[in-house]
This record gives structure tokens, C-alpha cells and sequence, in this order.
């Protein structure tokens, strides 16, 4: 009997898997740590409508150390997506106006310049499906990686990200 039972809950487990699969949109790393992480979505096989959003956290030699689940309705609050928070400070968000789970949309990169001063900073992507899955383009480019470079002061050290680059 327990074998029969453990063999349904392992086939309704596959059967969800069988119907969705996970596509990394990104990895981004820093200049001020080792940290690793990627942007994850799982799509609908069928419908090929993005479903979730995580941000899979690895270590410097590739192990991952957790996985946060991330919520796309939140893409279109007035704080987004929140990607990272340090120090109690949202240092980088995710927000778009015109998110759509079929189509995507605009997502602007909301960027903490300076903590000390609260001078924000923008880069706006889009998240689109092409012939082969879910993508983020950068004036009709492919982006698969962003490094962050930090935002150092003098006696303060690390204030927030200097800028963004895409490649």
C-alpha cells in the first residue's frame, strides 16, 4: 500500500514538471563579492505563458545555496520585484508598466546609486519570447549576463551600484 501510494504522489510530481519547464533569462554577478545568481522563469509548455520568477543564488564555485521564489504580479507595484536588499535597502528591483504573463514587457532595472543620498538609477529592458523561449533584449539584443559594478565613497565604502553593464 505505502508503495502504491509513494508511486501516485511521484507521478502527480512528474506530471507537474511535464507541463512546465524552467529557462534562465540571466546570470549576474558583482565586483564586490563571489556571489552568483541567476534569473529563472518557469514557462507553461502549452501556452508558453511565464508562470514564475526565482533568482537561484550560487556560490563562486557553482553550488547552488538557495532559491527565492519571486512574484510577477509584483513587476508592476510601486517597489517591484525586489532582487536584492541590503542593509535594509532595496539595492535592486525589478518594475515594468506593461507586464504581460504571455507577451512580457518593459522591465526597467531599478538600481540603487547611492544609499547615503537615495539617488536611484534606471535600465530598461525587454522581456519577450523568440523562436526559441523567453529572452531579455537591450535595443533588440540578446542580454544573457549583467555585471554590477559597486558604488564605493571614500570612509563609506560600498553606497550602491555604479552602474550596469549588459552583455
Amino acid at each position: 500500500m505505502q508503495k502504491l501510494i509513494l508511486f501516485l504522489i511521484a507521478g502527480l510530481i512528474l506530471s507537474f514538471n511535464a507541463f512546465s519547464q524552467e529557462e534562465v533569462l540571466s546570470v549576474t554577478d558583482n565586483d564586490d563579492n563571489t556571489e552568483i545568481y541567476k534569473l529563472v522563469v518557469k514557462v507553461d509548455k502549452k501556452t508558453q505563458s511565464l508562470k514564475e520568477i526565482y533568482k537561484d543564488t550560487y556560490s563562486a564555485d557553482g553550488v547552488k545555496i538557495k532559491r527565492t521564489v519571486l512574484n510577477p504580479e509584483d513587476l508592476t507595484t510601486d517597489h517591484g520585484v525586489i532582487m536584492e536588499e541590503r542593509d535594509g535597502y532595496n539595492v535592486l528591483n525589478l518594475k515594468s508598466d506593461n507586464f504581460d504573463h504571455d507577451r512580457g514587457g518593459r522591465i526597467t532595472i531599478d538600481t540603487l546609486y547611492n544609499g547615503f543620498t537615495g539617488e536611484r538609477r534606471g535600465y530598461d529592458v525587454e522581456l519577450a519570447k523568440d523562436k526559441v523561449g523567453w529572452k531579455l533584449f537591450d535595443k533588440n539584443k540578446v542580454v544573457t549576463k549583467f555585471h554590477i559594478k559597486v558604488n564605493r565613497v571614500i570612509m563609506l565604502g560600498v553606497v550602491g551600484i555604479k552602474t550596469l553593464i549588459m552583455e
